[in-house]
């Protein structure tokens, strides 16, 4: 294998696992209620929702744009065509690409990452470090498990895209590993974190995330279409879609093991 197929296939690689960090986009929620917003973060924890599938397309990327949210975020160019998307609760995600011919398997299964495809086959530990591990916040909505991690402050309430939503300030409980913070915005409408700010642990702003268009695909369970993420200087960095979207399925165990 020459050394620039090798780079290459380390480069596609490297983006399915960026990709899941930087998040992948989903979110459910509940049926509107008629009382106030509440300022209980945990009275924004959606309708149960134990598993979903979706297929995920790459739809726009600037490659320099996107290295100041994450110095590998540029290589999320790479993944082209459509991508399945499964997740099960609590903390486990599998990511499948078509990469030419090839097949490429990402899968975190709570501290444990396994990438199979393209000549690789690895299994690394990710640690206990809360901010490595996969959420329902990276699919874009609060989960009874994130929460049994991290804490959330109401600031206020404020409008944004024309809804008006309720925002907290998002830390781990455990301060020695991880210091980062995010700010949220919440539809209490339909639990969607409309809006999530990631800010570095030392307090600087890596980027700015939406999670739009949604859509109702079971009774009381929303999830957007499109997901858009924007650097520090707000400079859009890349859109991916979604379709296909099933949610409580019943995914096995199997489906997250290599």
């Amino acid at each position: 294998m020459g050394n620039a197929t090798r780079e290459t296939r380390r480069a596609v690689v490297t983006g399915l696992m960026v990709l899941s960090v930087l998040g992948i986009g989903f979110a459910a929620g509940n049926k509107a209620t008629a009382a106030e917003p509440s300022q209980n973060i945990a009275d924004y924890v959606p309708t149960k929702l134990d598993d979903f599938s979706a297929t995920m397309r790459v739809e726009h990327y600037d490659e320099r744009a996107g290295e100041k949210i994450h110095k590998d975020f540029g290589y999320i160019y790479k993944l082209r065509g459509d991508i399945k998307v499964q997740y099960k609760e609590e903390n486990k995600i599998r990511m499948d690409a078509m990469i030419g011919t090839n097949n490429l398997t990402l899968i975190v299964n709570d501290c444990t990452q396994y990438v199979k495809g393209l000549g690789y086959h690895t299994k690394n530990d990710l640690g206990h470090n809360p901010g490595k591990k996969k959420t329902l916040l990276d699919a874009g909505f609060i989960s009874n498990g994130y929460l049994a991690t991290a804490d959330g402050e109401f600031k206020r309430m404020q409008e944004v895209k024309g809804i008006l939503c309720a925002v907290f300030r998002v830390s781990y409980k455990d301060k020695t590993t991880d210091t980062s913070h995010r700010l949220v915005w919440i539809d209490p409408k339909t639990k969607i974190v409309i809006k999530r700010e990631e800010y570095s642990q030392q307090g600087k702003l890596n980027g700015t995330f939406w999670y739009l268009e949604p859509k109702e695909v079971a009774p009381g369970i929303w999830f957007p279409t499109k997901f858009e993420a924007y650097n520090r200087d707000n400079q859009q960095a890349g859109v991916t879609s979604y379709k296909n979207v099933r949610v409580n399925t019943g995914l096995e165990e199997g489906v997250f093991k290599i």
